[in-house]
């Protein structure tokens, strides 16, 4: 009779991707289980720089070796130790709660024998995972001092070298950071994360593990997110502020300002922008929806796909329409697309002299000198109340109306940072930078100098584009 297994093996962390380690531990169980006779493993389930001890990590191979030894699609498990399997006494506990019910199931280790299909195994089981969760609670703990003395000082840690920087984590990539300070421009320029998520993937750009996989939406804002781009030192994403309430400076060269990555942290979270200011999102696909305005309502215009366009056709893929009535609009008014598009375009070339000329020097944020007064009574305070020089009371009582003022005003810098950024990137070499421009950037330009375009009905039968159906509203 053949005895079918299911070969686990897991390591916590695999710097270097090439998964050596588990690759170990599969050749030597399967090297155990080639001795026993009738045993064969029917299927490897590997969990790749992945803890069984962190509460909030999901093992998906575990958790699919669970359900096929439910299941009966294998006869039992082969592992090479039994920690390899589990650290966290509950997870051990559904282990067992499958060998309980289905007792002719195969249990084996490279290292000890442990039957949990008896009382005296799942006790001994017990036992070892007990220990075993101790240990990783020690070293847990031992590491957390560690990299909490190495924050206090602004050292490195552990781990993969960040992106944007070589690995000796000091000296900046020039590559990386070239990447990231054009990701940034564009964010603050109005450009979605999204659109730039989908030009780093074209680009085949990999984050610092390098697991070859393409990169994600959350890999990519916690690069350009990363307190450490400014040279702070971080501790899990977040500025460790030290002794005296100031956040710790590291060791490393930076790769932007701390108030640039303060903007775009603003503007990734939701900072009032030119959008915003018009009621609008940014997330359009067509160049005038939201701008075009029905001239019998006043509704904005929005873009929909023709059903009826077919490839090679002389008509618009797309027309802008006033909403129906059930929608807020009239319905009453509507334009082919792509003519209306280019004329709009057009008309911003036509005005490349105006767009060109010389941008002004960006103004002083006037708020920036009691940004830093506030700054410093609040570190002095935090530094009195570590001193014992104040009562805990009495600090928090004074910090909290600082606190709200520097936020105020942080919030305000981030803002007049936004806005000046959007305001350079929306003057641009138009004959040669504009149809390469991403949809926001494009909409940003045409925002910058267009507040709204009122469409008037161009009556019945009426099919060719008609200029002077349309009336601008150009900004001051």
């Amino acid at each position: 009779m053949v005895v079918r297994l299911g070969g686990y093996a897991r390591i916590s962390l695999d710097r270097t991707g090439e998964e050596l380690g588990v690759e170990r531990q599969r050749h030597d169980y399967r090297q155990v289980a080639g001795v026993r006779p009738g045993w064969e493993v029917a299927r490897d389930y590997i969990d790749n720089d992945v803890s069984a001890f962190k509460r909030n990590v999901v093992r998906p191979e575990f958790e699919r070796l669970l359900v096929d030894l439910q299941s009966g699609v294998i006869d039992g498990v082969i592992a090479y130790d039994l920690d390899r399997l589990a650290r966290q006494p509950r997870d051990l506990e559904r282990l067992i709660d499958v060998f309980e019910d289905r007792p002719e199931l195969v249990f084996c280790t490279v290292t000890n024998d442990i039957d949990l299909s008896t009382s005296d195994g799942r006790t001994m089981a017990r036992v070892m995972v007990a220990f075993a969760n101790k240990a990783s609670a020690d070293t847990g703990r031992r590491v957390a001092r560690k990299h909490r003395e190495l924050a206090d000082a602004g050292k490195n840690g552990g781990g993969f070298a960040p992106f944007g920087w070589k690995d000796d984590r000091v000296t900046v990539d020039p590559v990386q950071a070239e990447l990231i300070t054009k990701a940034h421009d564009a964010l603050l320029a109005g450009t979605r994360l999204a659109t730039i998520v989908i030009e780093w993937q074209e680009k085949g750009i990999r984050t610092s593990r390098n697991t070859g996989k393409p990169i994600t939406r959350v890999a990519l804002k916690g690069i350009l997110v990363n307190p450490r781009l400014a040279g702070y030192r971080a501790i899990k994403g977040q500025k460790h502020i030290g002794a005296d309430g100031k956040p710790v400076m590291g060791i490393w060269e930076p790769i932007c300002t701390p108030e640039k990555l303060d903007a775009v942290v603003a503007a990734l979270e939701g900072v009032k922008t030119q959008y915003k200011a018009y009621n609008m999102s940014n997330n359009h696909k067509y160049l005038l929806s939201g701008i075009l305005r029905c001239s019998e309502c006043g509704t904005r215009m929005m873009a929909n796909m023709r059903s009826s366009w077919k490839e090679g056709s002389k008509g618009s893929r797309f027309t802008y329409r006033c909403p129906a009535a059930q929608d807020g609009g009239c319905g009453k008014v509507s334009r082919a697309g792509e003519p209306l598009d280019q004329y709009i375009i057009n008309l911003i070339h036509d005005a490349e002299a105006r767009l060109k000329a010389p941008a002004s020097e960006p103004t002083e944020w006037p708020g920036a000198a009691r940004l830093v007064e506030v700054e410093q009574e609040i570190s002095e305070l935090i530094s009195a109340m570590n001193g014992k020089r104040i009562s805990a009371a009495t600090a928090i009582a004074m910090l909290e109306p600082l606190e709200k003022e520097r936020d105020e005003l942080a919030y305000e810098r981030d803002r007049n940072t936004i806005e000046q950024v959007k305001n350079s990137a929306a003057t641009v070499e138009l004959s040669e930078e504009f149809e390469r421009l991403p949809i926001e950037r494009q909409r940003a330009v045409v925002m910058k100098h267009i507040k709204a375009i009122v469409v008037r009905p161009a009556g019945r039968g009426a099919r060719k584009f008609n200029p002077d159906l349309l009336e601008l509203a150009w900004s001051a």
